[in-house]
């Protein structure tokens, strides 16, 4: 079973998520490698699917938030953590304004349980997919 690293399997479906459509995170099933292709870069180390032949040999990524840890991860700590600032953490995230997001987790003395909240649901997300998908998660 090929082994994925945590951090790089968070930040390709991230890249997919921002990418709009125009990113594709793609993981070998014998390496665990990750390999990111859009439109502008094609990374040479490894071939498409569709180039190999054998497209069981990779599993595409899926975006952040179809895997619950974008925007609506976000949404959900301020819903069990932040109830009387939801809808500034709302409208913060609609803007893209993380800076905001850290300001107000500042201010109201939650910065750690941000963190802990973070850390969990994505491992726990990631791992859940990394399961079904014959791929082991490691920090």
């Amino acid at each position: 079973m090929a082994t994925v690293k945590l951090d790089e399997l968070e930040g390709a479906a991230m890249m997919v998520e921002d990418g709009g459509g125009t990113v594709t995170a793609l993981v070998s099933r014998d390496t665990g490698m990750i390999h990111l292709l859009n439109d502008e870069y094609m990374d040479e180390e490894a071939p498409t699917p569709s180039a190999s032949g054998d497209e069981g040999a990779y599993v595409a990524v899926p975006p952040a938030g179809t895997l619950g840890i974008g925007d609506g991860l976000v949404l959900r700590f301020a819903a069990a953590h932040l109830a009387g600032d939801q809808d500034t953490v709302r409208d913060l995230f609609r803007d893209r304004d993380t800076e905001g997001f850290a300001r107000l987790l500042e201010a109201r003395g939650a910065g750690e349980a941000w963190e802990r909240f973070h850390a969990q649901a994505t491992r726990g997300a990631l791992q859940s997919w990394c399961d079904a998908n014959g791929l082991q998660l490691a920090d």
